[in-house]
């Protein structure tokens, strides 16, 4: 949850330079530090509300926010010592990060971000094992025959049929749905991924109109909710579905990857949680209160 916040913290003063798109504009628009400051705070929020609602201490939750900061900072690239100057943290605290990192998170993060990687290289078109592997030198070989394995077994890519050396996505259509919880929280960081994208675009990117959000509320009767799900099926990810496959056949100049991602829920749902737990709380209160007089 804390990533889209740190991740918005990390960039105006000087982005990683990575891999831009041919012709792509780079250039951020500045902040004044009192919006910057607003703008990452109010991407705590959610963060902070689960917090709150299972009764996390505020020390523990600013461990967390520390170690996600750190965490973002390897992710971009960044070396231990370049770590340091960043975080304003000593090297052993640097160090520290890393086994606290190493021990909590890396593994299961890895389980389910390492199939999806190799997924998303298949879209592209049939690859070898032999390629996926010097595509991907920072893997262990291990690991990326396991991940193999393990999308063949789910039915998620299969061998081609002309060049059973290679292998090729079962479909482009392909939704990385599952019910186990770890990977629902992989899931969960696609989502923040592309909020703290879309936030970055939005108000850092003076004139970028590739990004957009709206968040509307609305009633609908309640045995027809299942409908909002049949409006994503058979209508929004039909459109979807089409204009991917037109841009296939398209120069890698003429396309542009979208993340796109969609979400509802009951208007205010934790906030009615967290009221009742709190009248309930303090209806136990006064009772005891009645019983000591």
């Amino acid at each position: 949850m804390l990533f889209f916040a740190y991740i918005v913290a990390l960039r105006p003063r000087e982005r990683h330079p990575g891999v831009a798109m041919p012709n792509e504009d780079t250039s951020v628009a500045p902040l004044p530090p009192e919006v910057l400051n607003r703008l990452v705070y109010a991407l705590l929020a959610p963060a902070v509300r689960l917090a709150y609602t299972f009764r996390i201490p505020s020390k523990e939750l600013t461990r967390w926010v520390q170690l996600a900061y750190f965490h973002e900072a390897r992710h971009q690239g960044l070396k231990m010592r370049e770590t340091s100057e960043r975080l304003n943290l000593s090297m052993r605290k640097v160090a520290q990060l890393s086994s606290q990192l190493k021990r909590n998170f890396l593994p299961d993060e890895a389980a389910h971000e390492l199939p999806r990687r190799i997924e998303f290289m298949l879209w592209a078109g049939p690859l070898s094992g032999a390629r996926i592997k010097q595509t991907l030198p920072d893997v262990d070989d291990g690991a990326i025959d396991e991940a193999i394995d393990l999308l063949c077994e789910q039915g998620r890519i299969r061998p081609n049929p002309d060049r059973a050396e290679r292998f090729e996505v079962v479909t482009s259509e392909h939704r990385l749905v599952t019910d186990m919880i770890a990977a629902r929280v992989d899931g969960l960081s696609n989502l923040t991924s592309n909020l703290a994208n879309t936030v970055f675009s939005r108000f850092l990117r003076s004139g970028d109109t590739r990004s957009f959000a709206r968040t509307l509320d609305f009633r609908v009767p309640r045995q027809a909710i299942g409908r909002l799900r049949a409006l994503y099926d058979e209508v929004l990810w039909e459109a979807l579905r089409r204009l991917d496959t037109e841009a296939q056949d398209l120069k890698d100049g003429d396309v542009e990857r979208i993340s796109l991602s969609i979400l509802w829920s009951p208007h205010e749902l934790l906030k009615r949680v967290l009221q009742s737990d709190l009248a309930a709380e303090r209806a136990n209160r006064r009772g005891v209160h009645d019983d000591t007089d």
